[in-house]
C-alpha cells in the first residue's frame, strides 16, 4: 500500500475479483469518508464478516442498532469511569513481571497477551470471575488466526463447503466463548450496581431513552468485541513498544530516567499520567510505526463522488493507518523511532486524520481512553521493572495483516528483571 501511494498518489484504484477497492491516502479524504460521508457508508465487507465471531457489537453493527448500542455503551467507557481501573491495571502488570524468570529470552507478545487479557477480565468481570485464563487465551488465538486465514487470504474465494474443517474450529471456539460469556451475564442479571461496579455491571444497568437495556445477546456481542478487540490491540501496542525500546537503548534510558524521577520505586497511578510525558510519547510513536489497527474500511451505500472521483455503490474504501503514519508529508523521517517528536505539541498541530490509531469520526473506537490509560500505566510498570534487549538468534519481526497487525513469529527479546 505504501508503494501504491508513492507510485500513484493519494487515490489509488485496485480491481479485485470480488470488489472494487479505492485506497485513500490523504487525511482530507480520510476525513471525508469517516466524517463527512458517514451517512452514506457502512463498514467494509471484511469487517462485517467479523460478525461471525463478535455478532452485532459496536464494531460490526449498523444503522439504528449501532446508534442505540453506542448511546448505551459509551458512558461506561468515559474517563471518569475507567480511571478507577488504573490500580488493577498496574497490579496485574506487576504480577506478570514477578512471574517471569530473572532473565530469559522470550516472546514478549505472548506475555503481553496474558497481561492484557487478565486486565480486561478483571475490569470487565471482576478479579477472579473467570478461572481458566489460558483457556480464554486459546479461544482468542483460535478466532483471530482462523479469521485471518479464512477471510484475509486466497481461501476467501473458496465456497464454505470446501472449508468445513476450518469453520468447524472457528464455530467450536465461538461456542466455547459463548458458554463463558452467557454464564457470566446470567450470574449478574438483577444484581445491584455498586460504587465499584465493573464494566459488565455498568453495561447491564445502562438503558436507552425508552428505559430499555441490552438483551443477553446484545451484551454478549459487546463483551465479545471487548474480548477480541480490546485486549488484543493493547497487547500488540505494548509488544511493539518493548521491541522498539530494545532496539533503541537511548530512548529506553531516557524513559527509565523519567520513571525514576516521577515514580521512584512506587507503582504508577492515574495521577502520575500528566508527568509521564515520554512514556505517553513512546506509546504514541509505537502505534504510529506499528498501528495494531492498521486499516479502516468503509463501503459506499450509493454512488458518490469522493476526492474528486466518481465511485460506485458497493465500492470498498480503504484508509490505511500504516500508510498515513509513515508519510513524510506529516512525519519527518517517518521510518525513525523518535518519540520526542510528540513532546512539543505535535498532536495538536497534526491534521486529525494524519494520526488515527483508533479510527475516527462517529465510529471512533469507544475504548480509546481505556486503551491509552492501560497502555501508559502498563508500559511504565514494565519499563520500571524490566530491561529488554535484542539478541542475535532471535526470530525476525515479521508481520501478518490479520484482524490486527500481528507478529507471525512472536516478538522475541532478551528480558531481565531489574531485581534479578
Amino acid at each position: 500500500m505504501v508503494r501504491y501511494r508513492e507510485r500513484y498518489g493519494d487515490v489509488v484504484y485496485v480491481s479485485m475479483p470480488l470488489a472494487e477497492l479505492y485506497l485513500l491516502n490523504h487525511p482530507d479524504d480520510i476525513q471525508t469518508v469517516l466524517v463527512g460521508e458517514h451517512a452514506h457508508v457502512m463498514k467494509d465487507e471484511l469487517t462485517r464478516t467479523l460478525s461471525l465471531i463478535v455478532g452485532q457489537g459496536l464494531l460490526t453493527s449498523e444503522g439504528e442498532l449501532w446508534r442505540r448500542q453506542r448511546k448505551i455503551a459509551a458512558p461506561s467507557f468515559q474517563p471518569r469511569h475507567i480511571e478507577r481501573f488504573g490500580e488493577a491495571m498496574v497490579e496485574r502488570s506487576r504480577r506478570g513481571v514477578e512471574a517471569l524468570p530473572a532473565r530469559s529470552r522470550r516472546d514478549v507478545h505472548a506475555d503481553m497477551m496474558r497481561i492484557t487479557l487478565e486486565i480486561v477480565l478483571d475490569t470487565m468481570f471482576g478479579a477472579d470471575t473467570v478461572r481458566d485464563i489460558d483457556g480464554v487465551g486459546e479461544i482468542v488465538d483460535t478466532l483471530m488466526e482462523g479469521y485471518g486465514r479464512e477471510f484475509l487470504t486466497w481461501r476467501r474465494l473458496l465456497p464454505r463447503r470446501l472449508r468445513v474443517a476450518a469453520f468447524a474450529r472457528i464455530d467450536d471456539a465461538v461456542g466455547r466463548l459463548d458458554a463463558i460469556l452467557y454464564e457470566l451475564i446470567a450470574a449478574r442479571r438483577g444484581r445491584a450496581v455498586a460504587g465499584d461496579a465493573d464494566l459488565l455491571d455498568r453495561l447491564l444497568a445502562a438503558q436507552d431513552d425508552e428505559g430499555k437495556g441490552m438483551s443477553d445477546r446484545q451484551l454478549r456481542d459487546e463483551v465479545a468485541t471487548v474480548f477480541l478487540a480490546g485486549h488484543e490491540t493493547t497487547a500488540l501496542a505494548l509488544s511493539y513498544a518493548l521491541y522498539l525500546l530494545a532496539h533503541h537503548p537511548r530512548v529506553a534510558r531516557a524513559l527509565r530516567a523519567e520513571l525514576d524521577e516521577v515514580l521512584g520505586d512506587r507503582p504508577a497511578t492515574v495521577d502520575d499520567l500528566p508527568r509521564l510525558r515520554l512514556c505517553d510519547a513512546v506509546l504514541r510513536e509505537s502505534m504510529r510505526l506499528y498501528p495494531p489497527a492498521y486499516l479502516v474500511g468503509r463501503e459506499l451505500l450509493e454512488d458518490r463522488e469522493i476526492a474528486g472521483f466518481p465511485m460506485p455503490k458497493g465500492a470498498q474504501l480503504l484508509t490505511g493507518q500504516w500508510v498515513v503514519h509513515r508519510d513524510p508529508r506529516w512525519f519527518p523521517a517517518p521510518e525513525l523511532f523518535w518519540p520526542e517528536r510528540w513532546l512539543d505539541g505535535l498532536a495538536a498541530r497534526l491534521h486529525r486524520f494524519a494520526y488515527f490509531p483508533f479510527g475516527g469520526g462517529p465510529r471512533i473506537c469507544v475504548g480509546n481512553h481505556f486503551a491509552m490509560l492501560e497502555g501508559v500505566l502498563v508500559l511504565a510498570t514494565l519499563v520500571q521493572r524490566l530491561e529488554v534487549s535484542p539478541y542475535d538468534s532471535a526470530p525476525p519481526l515479521r508481520l501478518s495483516t490479520s484482524v490486527t497487525l500481528r507478529p507471525t513469529q512472536g516478538v522475541w527479546l532478551d528480558v531481565r528483571r531489574r531485581d534479578g
